[in-house]
């Protein structure tokens, strides 16, 4: 460098110095209005990404052996359905299941076309019949999360739970997982940093969470990466097997919609609790709610209110719905998670279900549907004008009036693919099984290819 370009810096650096100085004083005289409120903010729509839909897997037995009586196995393969917006399968890989011997759960795997995002969906469904787990179960597969909370299971006696928590990224994450039941919530030892490898499903036990808790709630938060959870359930009542599920998470709201759960007639007449509400405030204050619960030819019961503790979950008896179809909604001064248990009968061949809180739907959506007995897809419009709702599958569309703050149930005509456009208004929807030893259900989600625009604060 010559002296010349030296000289010649410092000279035009003692000039900018001194302007400096001199704009400084000058601001300095001049009276500036005074400025508040917050900082600007921007919405930024990130680029369309690889989507990464984690099905379950096979389902699970717990301790079938003497030997190994927390040993895990496979009890039943689930049969996938996918597909994509373009009319075409999506690649499909593999997560490995841990603990439980060549088992894999799917993996689909949708790129999107240049900077244009592809939808893509996936479901599975099984049926298991063997002496200590029966029932039908289906589900959906699904992105990952960072929070998920699980409104469901039972530890008492006969009861079996399973946390199955994925992690379908290439980056190792940890979970903490926090159990809410009659006495608060708690951590239990061990529980505040599980490892999920990359690429892996872990089978984690209810009992060694929850204890003996007759009706917990769970959440589980991830680090490092996020992760996937679905609650496997089932029940043995003496010796007959009373059903098996597959519970997706919900996500808080002052709002919960849970469309169609499907009574049977031996349910209606039954003289035990076979339509219950699970709910939980997830702030750290008492929530008031109001329940109610709606048929496609109006309100199936009189609003119920009730109060909820801080960090204790509450079940709420529904009382002797009459056979039919019908949604439930909860709306509550602060934010709250619920689900509904619902049994097609009490003896040997019946089944049972959670009916989790489905989204909010504003955009195009597509959705999975496996195969399985009495397929509806329960549609809930909680605004106070009419929406007309498009499905659409195979090229081939219909359209579904759906009345202000009601319910409507529309039967699915075979497994597939479907697109759900709510034509600008905001509803809920389920996909929902239902026969005389079978049910379970399955939320629809929003689209998981869609970039979702997130606020910068420049």
């Amino acid at each position: 460098m010559s002296r010349a370009t030296v000289s010649t810096r410092v000279v035009l650096g003692a000039l900018l110095s001194a302007a400096a100085v001199v704009g400084v004083v000058a601001a300095d005289a001049v009276p500036w209005p005074a400025i508040g409120g917050s900082a600007p903010a921007v919405d930024v729509t990130p680029a369309a990404a690889e989507t990464l839909l984690a099905c379950d897997g096979p389902l699970l037995a717990l301790g079938r052996t003497a030997e190994d009586a927390a040993g895990l196995s496979t009890a039943a393969d689930m049969q996938t359905v996918s597909g994509n917006a373009l009319g075409e399968a999506p690649e499909q890989t593999e997560l490995v299941i841990a603990d439980v011997d060549d088992a894999t759960a799917p993996l689909v795997r949708q790129l999107p076309d240049g900077r244009d995002p592809v939808s893509a969906a996936a479901a599975a469904s099984a049926t298991v019949d063997a002496t200590d787990l029966g029932g039908f179960a289906a589900s959906e597969c699904r992105s990952a999360a960072m929070e998920s909370w699980i409104v469901g299971g039972d530890t008492s006696t006969g009861s079996t739970g399973i946390l199955l928590v994925a992690n379908p990224t290439d980056v190792n994450a940890v979970v903490s997982i926090s159990v809410y039941g009659v006495d608060g919530v708690t951590t239990p030892a061990g529980a505040d940093a599980i490892a999920i490898p990359a690429g892996t499903q872990v089978p984690i036990p209810l009992a060694g969470l929850a204890g003996s808790e007759a009706a917990p709630a769970v959440r589980v938060t991830a680090t490092g990466a996020p992760v996937r959870v679905t609650l496997q359930s089932s029940l043995v009542r003496t010796l007959d097997p009373g059903g098996v599920d597959l519970q997706a998470p919900v996500t808080p709201g002052e709002v919960q919609i849970i469309p169609g759960i499907g009574v049977t007639e031996e349910a209606s007449g039954s003289e035990n609790s076979a339509s219950i509400l699970r709910l939980l405030s997830t702030s750290d204050t008492s929530a008031i709610v109001t329940v109610t619960a709606e048929g496609e030819s109006g309100p199936a019961r009189e609003p119920e209110q009730v109060t909820l503790t801080a960090d204790q979950p509450l079940s709420l008896d529904l009382g002797s719905l009459p056979e039919g179809r019908y949604s439930v909604v909860v709306e509550a001064e602060d934010p709250v998670v619920a689900a509904a248990w619902q049994a097609t009968g009490f003896g040997p061949g019946s089944d049972y279900a959670w009916y989790p809180a489905a989204p909010a739907l504003d955009e195009q959506t597509i959705f999975a549907v496996p195969d399985g007995p009495g397929g509806e897809l329960g549609l809930v419009n909680d605004s106070d004008a009419d929406a007309t709702v498009v499905l659409a599958r195979d090229g081939e569309e219909q359209s579904v009036v759906v009345p202000a703050d009601g319910y409507v149930s529309v039967g699915l005509d075979g497994t597939g693919v479907y697109t759900l456009d709510p034509g600008g208004a905001a509803v809920h929807a389920s996909v929902g099984y239902l026969s005389d030893t079978a049910i379970a259900a399955i939320p629809v989600d929003r689209d998981a290819a869609a970039p979702r625009a997130i606020t910068v604060y420049p």
